[in-house]
């Protein structure tokens, strides 16, 4: 299994939109997500879109706008994150780019195939356990600031 930094980004955006929504309800604006991850706007925009696209947060048009949630903090998972950021949670390569066709098809007789689909069964349940207020907790009280772009940044707000 291997994070990407979309994956990485996906969830601190996600992570400072929940803190931006526990202090006030108004819409997170983009530059502002970008600003607080020390990261290119063009870059957190594209992130946001994929989060946007995959149902964790919508955004809202207009002077006051931004983004927001889809839905309370303690709804959304890291598997929710991560899969709206990266497409998914673990690339099983017997499935994706198989090395041979006949002993990784479905009913090959690879010993790793079902080693591989247990191991992502076990990430994903594992993923969907940790959820976007769990993250937003932990942040704020138990953590040093994060360093991200660099620049060392307090998550608190």
């Amino acid at each position: 299994m291997r994070i990407t930094q979309w994956g990485e980004y996906g969830v601190h955006l996600s992570v400072f939109i929940a803190q931006q929504q526990t202090a006030t309800s108004a819409p997170v604006p983009a530059n502002d997500i970008a600003r607080s991850q020390a990261i290119a706007a063009d870059y957190a925009h594209q992130i946001l879109q994929r989060l946007r696209k995959g149902g964790v947060i919508e955004s809202v048009r207009g002077p006051l706008g931004g983004y927001r949630l889809t839905r309370p903090a303690e709804e959304i998972t890291l598997y929710d994150i991560l899969v709206a950021a990266e497409g998914q949670s673990f690339e099983i390569i017997c499935d994706t780019k198989p090395i041979n066709d006949l002993r990784c098809a479905p009913q090959g007789r690879c010993s790793l195939r079902d080693i591989w689909h247990d191991l992502k069964d076990h990430v994903d349940q594992f993923l969907k356990r940790e959820t976007l207020r769990s993250l937003t907790d932990r942040t704020a009280s138990d953590y040093a600031p994060i360093q991200i772009g660099g620049q060392l940044r307090s998550t608190a707000v």
